[in-house]
């Protein structure tokens, strides 16, 4: 098959992705399209962009069959995307080795993503050990590269996600399970990663992209929870406040799970503040940042935890 078809049936499997009624097609089509790359890629001269392709369709393929209720068989091409993607990169940072360049940047970014896709859909599949387990390796996977504010923005961008996602997995895990003596230290560590997520994120954070911006809200969302539940009400203010200045920007459309999270945790906010009469502090904007007057933190990308 000539590249321009190969390219020409991913465009169609992608279109057919966005609608539900023609997912059972999007299924079928995928399968012809990861065929079509392992065949280009099985040639002597192997081609980068043939590789990086196959990768993404079965990384795309993987979404598709979690989003059919088949995440269980999801798991399969998202593993095989994983080791495609993770040779790439290893091929891409020996041909590039400046971590900030645009191909090192991108391998390295669509790595890290498509271990945190396979995380969620193991935990749609029923493997929550498992999503722990490659949202862990993911941010292992950046800091390998260096400290975070030295990586590409691609990198950046995803380091953010993966630090999103393992403290809203860590906040899952203590709100669905038995209430371990645990529970106090994951709750730390969920704002720690939030915290870091918000950093990350309010850095790339721009009007020009509103993903950017809704991403930051949505980790607000978060921030805020883990707050509230170590007792740290003032700062949760703030972060509530911040969220919902960005949900305004944003608008309502695309915003209902974020504006339903902080309304619920400003409810939350103000039962506690109800129950306890200390006196408040000005809250903060610069949330993932040192205040002024604090002693200063050491980076966090340089700890041991």
């Amino acid at each position: 098959m000539r590249p321009e078809a190969r390219e020409e049936l991913f465009d169609q499997a992608r279109a057919l992705s966005t609608e539900r009624r023609t997912w059972s097609e999007a299924d079928r089509r995928w399968r012809a399209v990861v065929a079509a790359y392992r065949d280009a890629v099985a040639t002597e001269r192997v081609d980068r962009n043939d590789e990086r392709q196959l990768a993404r369709a079965l990384w795309r393929h993987s979404m598709l069959l979690a989003a059919m209720d088949r995440a269980e068989e999801g798991i399969g091409p998202g593993r095989e995307a994983v080791a495609t993607f993770s040779a790439l990169s290893t091929a891409v940072a020996a041909e590039e080795p400046d971590v900030t360049g645009p191909r090192h940047d991108a391998a390295r970014a669509e790595l890290i993503t498509a271990m945190l896709d396979l995380g969620e859909v193991s935990f749609i599949a029923g493997h929550p050990a498992a999503r722990h387990e490659l949202v862990e390796y993911a941010i292992s996977v950046g800091l390998y590269a260096g400290p975070p504010p030295t990586l590409g923005p691609l990198t950046r961008a995803a380091m953010g996600t993966a630090y999103h996602n393992k403290a809203n997995a860590l906040m899952t895990a203590v709100e669905q399970g038995p209430a371990p003596a645990s529970s106090a230290e994951h709750v730390r560590e969920a704002a720690l990663d939030a915290s870091r997520a918000v950093e990350l994120r309010q850095a790339l954070a721009t009007p020009a992209q509103p993903l950017s911006l809704w991403e930051l809200a949505n980790t607000y969302g978060v921030y805020a929870h883990c707050l509230l539940l170590l007792g740290d009400l003032d700062r949760a203010a703030a972060v509530v406040g911040l969220g919902e200045r960005l949900v305004d920007v944003l608008g309502p459309r695309g915003t209902e799970s974020i504006s339903a999270r902080l309304r619920a945790a400003s409810a939350a906010l103000a039962q506690a503040r109800s129950r306890d009469p200390r006196p408040r502090r000005a809250p903060d904007d610069r949330e993932g940042t040192d205040r002024p007057g604090s002693r200063p933190r050491s980076r966090w990308w340089k700890r041991g935890d």
